[in-house]
């Protein structure tokens, strides 16, 4: 089967390069995230081809164009970047919609596969679809006009009402709650539900006892955000008096002026700064605990799975997160979940006390059996597998236009 990826993914080869230059790139967890997508449907008989809008921190003469390359049996084909960002988004729409025809001429029975974030190549898409026949999976990460910490109002949502108006242009979904297709799926058309993706190879390089560090260290990585629970985890963890215990997070973000006050003031507390995704995970295994403090406490916690969770069980090392609408039942046996919110800070500090208790080899056994289940049940090609059955029923079908 063959399939045009619509994203933001660079290959592993172009995201380090700019990490290197800008010491910063678009999503960690986005790019690990489609990584394992193309990797999972390449595992499961796809030939793809990746059409991608890059967001390189700046624009000059190397980063306007960059060349197409092959990768993992992955064709990456990068759209030239411009300066002006109403100019960036037209030809995003006007290139983009060129390859996805050139595309279908090729592939007459292929499937374009949507990141729906990616609101030019949608409209990119819908254009191409006036002319040709092309089925279409709308990959849908995050509810567009329900995100976390969207304010908008008045003239400044209507990026996000035509985003929710295209969705209804495709022929499937591939969703990560089962929430996102209650709101998004009108038309009752065929639909998937994932969570997320893991990384099998997690387990190349093992989580062991002896490689941890002596100290309690507790973790936390990616969006450091008050709405991500970030301001309500350094208090809690200021007021656990275990002077073995340590907090380490990594990311950037607007928490990130709160964190070095609070370093001041505990100094068991450190920024780590931002770095690459196997660099995070190699800490993650390391750790005693990671945390993920996002709270239930808005509408946007319904309709995403957190993919930071999937992350943290896979590396081996116990997870502690609140309990949200999102997660699946069968996750719970496998981590620590509070889940009462009526004092935030109190019970984020219960419960650090509660597990920094536990002896370490338990919260190592606990750790590895988790990791056990989420490598053999949420692996990408497993994941992906869904995805290409979804495919498969659609091949035969001429949905809505």
């Amino acid at each position: 089967m063959d399939v045009l990826y619509l994203s933001y993914l660079y290959s592993k080869k172009e995201y380090e390069r700019l990490f290197k230059k800008f010491s910063s790139t678009s999503s960690h967890s986005g790019q690990k995230f489609h990584w394992l997508s193309v990797q999972g449907l390449t595992q499961n008989g796809c030939h793809v081809d990746a059409l991608s809008q890059r967001l390189p921190v700046q624009i000059d003469k190397e980063e306007h164009k960059r060349p197409e390359e092959t990768e993992n049996g992955i064709h990456y084909k990068y759209l030239p970047c411009y300066k002006n960002t109403l100019l960036n988004r037209f030809m995003v729409i006007f290139n983009g919609c060129r390859y996805i025809c050139k595309w279908h001429r090729l592939h007459k029975d292929g499937i374009a596969i949507c990141d729906i974030d990616v609101g030019e190549f949608s409209i990119a898409l819908w254009i191409a679809s006036r002319f040709f026949y092309i089925k279409k999976v709308a990959y849908v990460t995050d509810v567009p006009s329900i995100r976390a910490g969207e304010k908008r109002k008045g003239i400044r949502t209507i990026p996000y009402r035509i985003k929710n108006s295209l969705i209804q242009q495709y022929n499937g979904y591939v969703f990560l709650t089962e929430q996102m297709n209650r709101v998004l799926n009108r038309k009752n058309k065929p639909y998937i539900v994932i969570e997320g993706i893991v990384d099998e190879h997690v387990v190349d390089q093992p989580n062991t006892l002896e490689g941890k560090y002596p100290a309690k260290v507790c973790m936390m990585a990616g969006v450091l955000q008050d709405i991500f629970g970030v301001d309500d985890l350094l208090q809690a963890f200021t007021k656990v008096e275990d002077p073995e215990a340590r907090l380490v997070l990594y990311g950037t973000g607007p928490s990130v002026e709160t964190i070095h006050t609070f370093e001041k003031m505990d100094p068991r507390i450190r920024y780590g700064g931002e770095l690459l995704n196997t660099q995070i995970v190699s800490e993650e295994k390391k750790a005693t605990l990671l945390i993920n403090p996002r709270p239930p406490l808005e509408e946007w916690t319904a309709f995403s799975f957190p993919s930071k969770n999937m992350e943290y069980i896979a590396s081996g090392t116990p997870m502690l997160a609140f309990y949200l609408p999102s997660i699946p039942e069968e996750y719970m046996q496998y981590s620590f979940y509070i889940t009462e919110t009526d004092d935030k800070v109190e019970q984020i500090k219960q419960m650090l006390e509660k597990i920094l208790g536990k002896d370490k080899k338990e919260l190592f056994r606990i750790g590895m059996e988790a990791q056990a289940w989420i490598v053999k049940n949420k692996n990408a090609g497993m994941q992906t597998n869904k995805i290409v059955e979804l495919m498969s029923k659609m091949a035969n079908q001429r949905g809505l236009q």
